[in-house]
């Protein structure tokens, strides 16, 4: 028994193939996109954290009267926090987005031509099956044909086949009684 892979034509298989790169491709810039994204999400996360900690620390364990401002992190560090966050989500973004076209671009001019000779190897297939079936029947319409005719000269050469009369003639010899 043939595996499937032997089974299938040499356009399919070149097809497939070109498929697979492709996806293969796009699910790694995709991965390497999600990570970065990650890490970046992971940093932030830390340095929030450290942030707040440090803003609680201080809210919580030094005396009103003592507190600075130099102690406790403002307003507008945790803003450029989240703007520096925004802008690395931002690059992570736009890279990706570069990323996927840069496969497509590779990857599109190989997939499209393995298409077009896997569609010209179906159709030429389909077409080759179309005249073989077509051959098939003439020749099944042919061999009923010669069968019919052997049967009908076998038949007259017999006298089985007798001609049957006519109404005309049955209805005349009815009438003359």
């Amino acid at each position: 028994m043939n595996s499937f892979v032997e089974t299938i034509s040499p356009a399919a298989k070149n097809h497939v193939e070109a498929r697979i790169d492709y996806f293969s491709d796009l699910t790694l810039a995709a991965l390497q996109s999600v990570r970065q994204l990650s890490d970046v999400n992971l940093q932030f996360g830390r340095d929030w954290l450290q942030a707040s900690t440090e803003a609680c620390r201080t809210a919580l364990l030094t005396p009103p009267g003592e507190r600075t401002t130099a102690d406790a992190p403002g307003t507008d560090q945790l803003m450029q926090k989240v703007q520096d966050w925004q802008q690395q989500v931002n690059q992570i973004a736009t890279d990706f987005q570069a990323s996927i076209n840069q496969v497509v671009q590779q990857h599109a001019p190989q997939t499209a031509r393995t298409a077009s000779e896997l569609a010209a190897a179906v159709t030429q297939k389909a077409a080759a099956q179309a005249d073989q079936h077509l051959r098939s029947q003439t020749a099944v319409a042919k061999e009923i044909h010669d069968q019919s005719r052997q049967f009908a000269n076998m038949a007259a050469q017999n006298g089985s086949m007798a001609q049957p009369a006519s109404m005309q003639s049955a209805e005349d010899k009815g009438n003359k009684n």
